[in-house]
This record gives structure tokens, sequence and C-alpha cells, in this order.
């Protein structure tokens, strides 16, 4: 039984990923799901201007925990165990941390399919996790 790490941002290809690992279960058995929700810190200057460190920290946990809402109903509903956590940081980066850190034997994650030419100039998140782990890697759209 495998240990997935599916990080999530609110977004539908974020849930479809969910929803492929539900289906995929039936043949592939799930032992525990970690979602994790990425959020990317404040620049410096005119955003964090004025609030404290825990009002920002507050606002990083709101976010996520938004961010994880439909994904883990729907893990709920499926009966499929899991945690939830928010982490600040670089996405990639972050991704690749935690899937070590959980010892997850495998990642799935939405795409949002923003093709070869916009991916050759903004980067990909997906990209990078690719390039960052040995894990297997599902993406999805």
């Amino acid at each position: 039984m495998k240990r997935i790490l599916i990080p999530v941002d609110g977004s539908q290809p974020a849930i479809h990923a969910v929803q492929a690992l539900l289906a995929a279960r039936a043949y592939d058995p799930v032992e525990r799901v970690d979602l994790l929700s990425v959020q990317i810190p404040l620049k410096s200057g005119k955003i964090g201007r004025g609030l404290s460190q825990a009002e920002i920290d507050a606002y990083y946990q709101d976010e996520g925990r938004a961010a994880l809402q439909e994904a883990s109903s729907l893990l709920s509903q499926a009966g499929v165990p899991f945690e939830a956590r928010v982490e600040i940081g670089a996405a990639a980066d972050t991704i690749a941390r935690i899937a070590d850190e959980t010892g997850a034997d495998e990642i799935y994650m939405g795409s949002r399919g923003l093709g070869s030419v916009s991916s050759l100039f903004m980067g990909s998140v997906a990209t990078r996790v690719l390039h960052l782990t040995e894990l297997p890697v599902t993406l999805v759209k």
C-alpha cells in the first residue's frame, strides 16, 4: 500500500488529481494521503506593511485551509485516511521536501496545462517537481 502526497491549491486541476487518486485506488491501494497547501511568502513592502507576523501567519493558514477544503472533503467522503498541512515557501521546493519528509511513495498533482511555450518562459511547478524528486509523479489535467 502506498503513501501519496497531493499538493493542492484549490484549483480544478488539483481537485482532478484527488479524483484520479480515488479512481486509481481500486487497483492500486493507498495507505494514506498527505494533502499539502503551499503558500507563497508575501513579498516585503506594501503588502506586509503594518501587519504583525501573527496576522501574516494567520493569513497563510486561512488561505491554506481554504485551498485544502474540497480535497479534504473528497477524501473524507471516500474514507481515505489523510493528513492536511499548510507550508510556506517556494512551491516546487516545498513539495519535494515534504514528499521526502513524509516518506511519500508517489506524488499526484494537478497540471494547469500552460503548454510548452508558456512553460519555457514562466517555468512550471510540475516540471520543477519532476526535476527535484526521484519519486513517480502523476500529473492530472
